[in-house]
């Protein structure tokens, strides 16, 4: 959707959030995603895997290379459906090639885990392409992990 603020494409607008991906915008709320349904649900700040020290690089002995960027991916919407949760994410940091996997984690109260999406015994999305504007949508089968669409629940993303 596009924001009431700035007029930005691919902005989350929901019935008392918004969340625009323009920094500049009043909207902005950068990873710290937070949507909440009308069951309670929220997408939780999105984690990167793997997670090194504060100021690691890997590739400080290679002058030639350049820095590995920072993987990161954004859930920008969920729909709660009767029977599953259709989840859209962006991620980030390494354009061009679509080699990256994205797993998404639900929490309802004792620890993330693993979601299953499209089809049992799917956990992870394979060929994201990390480029910051491609929308990727896929379903989470929550009665498949044993939760209600309308149970309290947050969710979580991850790349690597």
């Amino acid at each position: 959707m596009k924001c009431p603020s700035c007029g930005s494409d691919e902005a989350y607008v929901g019935f008392s959030d918004i969340d625009c991906p323009n920094k500049s915008c009043k909207h902005f709320q950068g990873s710290a995603v937070s949507l909440t349904s009308r069951a309670g649900a929220t997408a939780a700040p999105s984690t990167n895997r793997p997670n090194p020290p504060s100021g690691f690089n890997p590739w400080a002995n290679f002058p030639n290379v350049a820095a590995t960027p920072s993987l990161g991916v954004r859930i920008s919407r969920f729909l709660v459906r009767q029977n599953n949760v259709q989840i859209s994410f962006i991620a980030s940091g390494d354009p061009g090639v679509p080699d990256k996997e994205v797993e998404i984690y639900f929490d309802i109260g004792n620890g993330d885990q693993l979601c299953t999406l499209s089809n049992p015994g799917v956990t992870h999305i394979s060929g994201v392409d990390a480029d910051g504007t491609t929308v990727y949508t896929t379903n989470w089968l929550c009665l498949q992990d044993g939760v209600k669409p309308t149970d309290t629940w947050q969710l979580k993303a991850s790349i690597y």
